[in-house]
């Protein structure tokens, strides 16, 4: 392996990993690396150091080893302005290593579960969409338990909303955020989209390589990741402009020559359609095209 494409090592990196540790606590919302960083940079020393304190306690507890940099000036985190500056470094040099390469992805399938939240409550209302929450969540009106087990718990709103945000990097157990400095401020609970082998596989898969660099090649590059949108989940026309980053009448184009290729259906709800895999094109997805052909003799 090269070392461009080593991942870089901090003596925090322990709490990342074993999700001790959430820099959102003290970021709050961002809209882009860069940005959550420049947060990170101009956070309070005081909410920075309650984090790592609780995160250090936390990971010494659940694993009975003490935290690496315990006795070292990294104690001193949350005031030192360079150790700070060190620490935005080794994340942004970990996420062009271990996320970039696959943000297209991660973005895709973001979108395809807040798309899908969204569709649920403007036809079934709020209560509908928090009954079909994955595993981990339970709606016994007027309460979401959040959480297995021994450890489900459950959140009193007190008058503030609640914002759903889908994730990616929660692994498979929910995660309730309240605002330590805004009493106002809405509960986020963030929800896994990983929720299985399966889901991990499609998210780190590059569609680079093997079938779909050869689906780039057969159908355009942009009209391969509209094929593997809708693969992702059925959408519209506005869903997969959006998905791809083009115009609506761009997407429909797309979506046009897909389903006259017999790849996608779509079907009409009321004004909008919505396009769906055909059998012919998972098997085209999958690398198996014969697998959609009639039998023969």
């Amino acid at each position: 392996m090269s070392r461009e494409s080593e991942a870089p090592a901090h003596p925090a990196s322990v709490l990342f990993c074993g999700g001790a540790l959430d820099l959102f606590t003290v970021t709050g919302p961002a809209q882009s690396m860069d940005e959550g960083l420049e947060a990170l940079r101009a956070a309070r020393p005081e909410h920075l150091r309650d984090e790592l304190a609780g995160a250090t306690a936390a990971f010494s507890r659940y694993s009975g080893i003490t935290a690496p940099w315990s006795k070292t000036p990294w104690a001193d985190l949350a005031h030192d302005r360079a150790l700070r500056q060190e620490l935005v470094r080794f994340l942004h040099d970990y996420h062009r290593v271990a996320v970039a390469p696959h943000w297209s992805r991660i973005q895709a399938r973001l979108q395809s579960e807040q798309t899908s939240h969204a569709r649920t409550l403007a036809c079934s209302g709020a209560e509908a969409m928090l009954a079909e929450l994955p595993p981990g969540f339970r709606w016994r009106s007027p309460v979401l338990e959040i959480g297995r087990g021994a450890l489900t718990g459950e959140v009193s709103l007190a008058g503030r909303g609640l914002t759903l945000v889908p994730s990616a990097f929660c692994r498979t157990r929910p995660i309730a955020y309240t605002s330590a400095t805004d009493d106002q401020a809405p509960v986020v609970l963030f929800v896994p989209v990983i929720r299985s082998v399966c889901d991990s596989a499609a998210v780190l898969t590059d569609p680079g390589d093997g079938t779909h660099r050869a689906l780039a090649a057969l159908l355009g590059r942009t009209r391969a990741q509209a094929l593997d949108a809708i693969g992702q989940a059925s959408c519209t026309t506005g869903e997969l402009a959006g998905l791809l980053s083009v115009s609506p009448a761009t997407a429909s184009e797309h979506a046009t020559v897909l389903r006259q290729s017999g790849l996608i259906s779509t079907t009409r709800h009321g004004s909008a359609v919505r396009h769906t895999l055909t059998p012919l094109g998972s098997a085209m997805l999958n690398g198996r095209p014969d697998l959609a052909e009639p039998a023969r003799r």
